[in-house]
This record gives structure tokens, sequence and C-alpha cells, in this order.
């Protein structure tokens, strides 16, 4: 039923490649996980999604951004902060430095922002932004939407299990 018993040298080869390719995946997930993880889970990256225009044409409504932390804002920088007076995350480049405070303005506006932070208080500078993806992440905090997702990638993930099963018939009889 089984056929010729596999060879050890057989076996030490799919070791010796499946080995490094789990090593290799390994390293891939760590470097993933230090350039992109949140603040929030121990990571140096924050994510906020674009909601008006007043930074266009660059950033658009919907846009996801990733900012980082670190290092001082230069005039010219995009950075996010917190505006005390409208309780919201603000993302705004840096048009000038006042007394130790940052001048910040929305590209698209004509007027400067009121508040003015410090340094110590600007959340991360634009590192680089995902063109509507904030827009599909909005879809996904729906909870239907998300369930159809996650209905649909079952569904994919059990027909594509059949038909690796399918491809290698004699090793699902063998084991």
């Amino acid at each position: 039923m089984g056929g010729a018993p596999r060879s050890p040298l057989l076996e030490m080869k799919k070791l010796l490649v499946t080995a490094p390719t789990v090593i290799a995946c390994l390293v891939l997930i760590a470097a993933v996980w230090l350039l992109f993880a949140p603040a929030e889970l121990g990571g140096a990256t924050r994510y906020a999604v674009v909601e008006g225009a007043s930074m266009e044409p660059g950033l658009s409504r919907g846009d996801l951004v990733l900012v980082r932390g670190g290092g001082e804002a230069d005039v010219g920088d995009v950075v996010l902060y917190r505006d005390p007076t409208l309780g919201v995350r603000v993302l705004h480049r840096v048009i000038a430095k006042e007394a130790g405070r940052l001048v910040l303005q929305g590209d698209a506006n004509d007027f400067v922002d009121d508040a003015r932070p410090s340094p110590s208080e600007v959340i991360g500078a634009y590192w680089f932004s995902i063109p509507r993806a904030g827009s599909y992440l909005f879809w996904l905090q729906q909870p239907l939407h998300a369930a159809l997702l996650a209905f649909g990638l079952t569904i994919v993930a059990l027909a594509g299990g059949g038909a690796a099963r399918a491809a290698h018939p004699e090793e699902a009889r063998s084991g």
C-alpha cells in the first residue's frame, strides 16, 4: 500500500530544505513586526486614517498613514499630533517653529492651526501612506462586513486544503 520505503537520505534532504525556509520565514516575520507593529503592542509605528481634505492633493480622505516617532520634526515634515481643543488627532505639515513650539498647517488650508504643540507632544512623523486603505479598514469595522470576510476566507481555506489533498492522494493513504 505504501510503496517503497522512504530513504533516510531523502528525509534528511527534506529537512535541510525545510529548516532554512522556516528560519527565513521567522526572520521575515520578526522584521515585519519590528517595522509595522503598532505602538500599543510595543512597536514604533502608529496608524491614522485621513478623514478630511486638509492635506490634499498629497493625502486624500480614506488614506491609511503610517507615522513613526523618534527624532525632532523639522520645517516641512508632516506630523501627527493631538489637538487638545478639538480632541482629535491631526496630521499637518510643520511650517515654522516659534518659541519651541511647532506651527502647523494643512497643505490645502489657507489658515494656520490654532494648536502649537511642543516637539514632545508630536505622536509621530509621516513615514508612508497607502491610498484608500483606511476606507477598507472602516468597511471592515462593520460587524456584517467582517463576518462576510471571515466566511469567505474560511471557504477559501477549506477549498484550498481539499485541492492539496487531491493533488497527492498517495500521501493521504500512506499516513
